[in-house]
């Protein structure tokens, strides 16, 4: 029996199989073929370009000129020395420091910092003044000055001395910064007499003017009558003040018992909001208001008054004429009752009511409202702080007669009020010491 072969698996497949391998190869090279990237190289062979020499016109050159702007070199300005004015070439005078810019300097007075006016300062330091040997700080002076008969009395030094006083306080007023604002008034039992209305600078036309104001007051003459002297001798310019300036507890004036003397010239400074003030003066004055009714006297009182003023006017004529003779001033006395008093010093006087006499306390206290009422008006300019606080100075030069000196009373007002008013008090006794004070007099 024969045997059968078995046919084997390719065997009966061959065909199929060897189209399964082709497409097996096939796919094999198609992925093959797949995994190269044809890449093509171009080259380029780089050009060259010969230049031909064109020839071209030529334009010259501009020289280029740039504008320079030369800076001018600004001079910086020069600060001016603020002045103190009393110059005694014989005494060694104190350091006078330039002004610096370091805000408002204040003068005297009650507390703060000063300026121009109620609303502000220019900011340097302020400039000192000295009259008759005191001394203060301000930019705006009040120079007030007493032409009472009490100024020329003979103790003091007569109308001679006043000539002195007058004279020196013109020279002061010249030797102001031109930067100064000052004022000056002259004032005497009942009336004050102001040359400017307002606060000026220190330029010479202004000061020129003082000097002719000031030339004929009291002026010693050939001649002259013993009534002479006064407000009423002042030079041309001026006008009187009618102002009361009653503040506090000072009530306005009864004509003829009381009057404000310096009083009312130091409240013309305060509303001009003066940072210092100068009172020259010999007397304290009558500040005082009536409390009742005087008594009144029978005729034959009246008739031995009068007898008695008859007679000491001819006695003070007697001895005019005899210091005429002798090219001497006359001799100054005040009214009825100074003629009186000074020849019969031991003559009833007509009877006068109760007075209430302003302390000096209460005069201070007017003058600082006063000067806070006006500040408070005053318009704050543009540019300027107005001032927190107020800086203001009241300084007084007493002039006392030799024999006796200035009275204890007057001294204790006058050193209370300066004080008051952050001041200074200068008491200056007979002739020769008022000499021996002005500037340029040798010690």
């Amino acid at each position: 029996m024969e045997t059968k072969r078995k046919k084997r698996f390719f065997t009966s497949h061959s065909k199929s199989s060897a189209m399964v391998v082709s497409l097996a190869l096939h796919a094999i090279l198609a992925v093959v073929a797949l995994s190269f990237v044809a890449v093509t190289v171009i080259t380029k062979d780089d050009q060259n370009f010969e230049s031909k020499q064109v020839a071209r016109p030529r334009m010259p050159a501009k020289k280029l000129q740039v504008p320079v702007k030369i800076k001018k070199k600004q001079r910086r300005p020069k600060l001016r020395q603020r002045i103190v004015v009393k110059q005694n070439i014989n005494r060694n005078m104190p350091d006078i420091k330039m002004p610096e810019i370091s805000g408002i300097k204040g003068g005297i007075g009650a507390t703060g910092d000063a300026g121009l006016g109620g609303a502000g300062g220019v900011g340097f330091s302020m400039p000192e003044i000295e009259v008759f040997g005191v001394r203060s700080k301000g930019e705006k002076v009040f120079l007030a000055l007493d032409s009472d008969a009490r100024m020329m009395r003979d103790e003091v030094g007569g109308m001679r001395a006043y000539t002195i006083i007058k004279e020196e306080l013109s020279k002061i007023v010249e030797g102001l910064s031109p930067t100064t604002l000052f004022n000056v008034a002259v004032f005497d039992h009942h009336n004050t007499t102001m040359l400017f209305p307002r606060m000026v600078p220190a330029t010479r036309e202004n000061v020129v003017r003082v000097e002719k104001w000031l030339d004929p007051l009291n002026k010693v003459r050939a001649g002259m009558s013993d009534t002479a002297y006064g407000p009423l001798t002042l030079g041309p310019g001026g006008s009187e003040v009618f102002d009361d300036f009653a503040r506090g507890k000072l009530q306005p004036v009864e004509w003829p018992g009381s009057a404000r003397y310096w009083y009312t010239t130091s409240a013309v400074a305060m509303e001009q909001q003066a940072d210092t003030v100068f009172l020259l003066t010999g007397w304290w004055g009558v500040h005082r208001h009536a409390k009742g009714v005087r008594k009144e006297w029978n005729q034959s009182n009246w008739d031995r008054w009068n007898e008695k003023i008859r007679k000491a006017k001819e006695l003070h004529k007697k001895e005019n004429d005899r210091r005429a003779k002798k090219g001497e001033p006359p001799q100054v006395l005040r009214g009825d009752y100074d003629l009186v008093g000074t020849y019969f010093p031991n003559a009833e006087f007509p009877p006068e009511p109760e007075w209430y006499y302003y302390t000096s306390r209460e005069l201070a206290k007017a003058l600082h409202a006063l000067r806070k009422e006006t500040a408070s008006k005053l318009p704050v300019k543009s540019g300027l702080t107005k001032k927190k606080n107020d800086r203001f100075s009241v300084n007084v030069v007493f002039f006392a007669p030799k024999n006796t000196g200035i009275s204890d009373v007057e001294k204790e007002h006058f050193r209370t009020l300066t004080s008051l008013c952050n001041g200074e008090l200068r008491v200056i006794t007979g002739l020769e010491a008022i000499k021996s004070s002005i500037s340029g007099a040798e010690e």
